[in-house]
């Protein structure tokens, strides 16, 4: 069986890989980087803050150009302009005039091609692969992200230590333009909507996108589903190093153990669904999901309230919140792509991806200050005693909206009157 599902597929998924891989590389170098020359934990949040904020604002609004223009158009041209950028602070380096106003200026700039570039995959997927394996499709591109994560660290670590800054910043430039050339090989029909672009204009089309979604009740739940899965992703970036330091060994081993059980658990999980696929329980995976992470974060609640300290006990339930945190992902993304039209999913996308890039930092300020006040133990009891009830509730709740289908596409589709 071809997990790659089609050539289209298999070579987006190629690029993906090499640029991401890169793009973790990067970071990873460029936070060094920033911490050795201004030895301000401060700078670095700044650098950080400057690749998000942009692509989190401008995702609300670059869904309008992702609907309107071509769309392997727009994903070629993002990597080529990223892998510029790079390129163009790699060069500042090497004659050693790289400072911090070009690194925050070369941040903004490749958050402003993310914004259009993330929105942009998804976006493209139903384009390139048959409806009844979107979930198979969605899966691997969650496995290239979880091989990403894992090796890209890793291998930017030892880059660093062992060759210095330098071949990595011009990898990860490459990276992007090897992205790119795999992804002007895709072959695909019906792109471009030219006779649309002459009938409207950007702001009708925005307007047009924010009624479609405001109206469809189905999908504010969706997305609602989607901050809370990101939120709770953020609040337990912020849990798991203080977890790690209360536990038996060095921290830094157990938060390696824990992230590593995390991403294996998502990886194992990418590879079954791109092999059996989610067979249109969409919905009642992506709900049954986020209620199993609401069980796991109390079984992590108690299991440190029995002041249990081996690393290992907590390794299985961590490994199981990677496996349903995948599912969640890849359910939410396939029912979106399923039921939104093509016309619209750049803009859909567009606002799910603003939501969800903007609902991990924020729980990782709340719960940040909550940790100050409270024990660990007790925000993960209180955690998922709140994701119980939210999950089944919403899950009924959409359920009923499901059975009144036509009714709620009628009102989306008379935005456009």
């Amino acid at each position: 069986m071809n997990i790659f599902l089609n050539r289209n597929m298999s070579i987006l998924l190629s690029g993906q890989l090499v640029s991401q891989v890169g793009d973790k590389l990067y970071m990873l170098a460029l936070s060094f980087w920033v911490l050795e020359t201004t030895e301000s934990p401060a700078m670095m949040g700044l650098v950080l803050a400057c690749n998000l904020i942009p692509s989190l604002l401008l995702g609300f609004f670059s869904g309008v150009f992702i609907d309107r223009y071509n769309k392997k158009t727009i994903i070629v041209l993002t990597d080529i302009i990223r892998g510029a950028i790079i390129l163009t602070l790699t060069l500042f380096y090497l004659r050693n005039a790289l400072n911090m106003t070009l690194i925050l200026t070369g941040q903004i700039l490749l958050s402003v091609n993310s914004a259009f570039f993330d929105p942009a995959i998804p976006s493209l997927i139903p384009q390139i692969v048959e409806k009844e394996k979107l979930s198979r499709a969605n899966s691997m591109t969650q496995f290239i992200r979880g091989i990403s994560s894992i090796v890209g660290p890793v291998l930017g670590g030892m880059a660093v230590a062992g060759f210095g800054y330098t071949p990595v910043f011009f990898f990860n430039a490459l990276s992007f333009f090897i992205s790119a050339f795999f992804e002007s090989l895709m072959t695909i029909d019906g792109l471009d909507d030219c006779e649309r672009r002459k009938k409207s204009r950007i702001r009708q089309d925005l307007a047009e996108g924010f009624c479609y979604m405001s109206r469809n009740t189905g999908f504010l739940i969706i997305l609602f589903m989607v901050a809370a899965i990101h939120f709770f992703v953020g609040s337990i970036e912020v849990i798991i190093p203080v977890l790690s330091t209360k536990l038996i060994g060095h921290g830094a081993r157990n938060i390696g153990l824990i992230q590593a059980a995390f991403g294996g658990g998502m990886m194992c999980m990418a590879l079954i669904v791109g092999l059996i696929s989610l067979k249109n329980r969409e919905a009642r995976y992506l709900f049954g999901s986020v209620f199993c992470v609401g069980i796991i974060f109390v079984l992590i609640s108690l299991l440190k309230k029995s002041d249990c300290l081996s690393v290992f006990s907590y390794l299985p339930l961590f490994l199981s919140w990677g496996v349903f945190i995948m599912v969640a992902g890849t359910s939410f993304q396939t029912i979106i792509q399923k039921k939104t039209s093509e016309r619209m999913r750049g803009r859909v996308f567009g606002v799910v991806t603003s939501v969800g890039n903007g609902s991990i930092p924020l729980a990782m300020i709340i719960y940040g200050n909550l940790m100050g006040r409270f024990s660990i133990s007790d925000l993960l009891l209180v955690t998922g005693i709140i994701l119980l009830p939210l999950s089944l509730f919403s899950y009924i709740k959409y359920r009923r909206i499901a059975d009144d289908g036509p009714k709620e596409v009628r009102e989306s589709e008379a935005c456009t009157g």
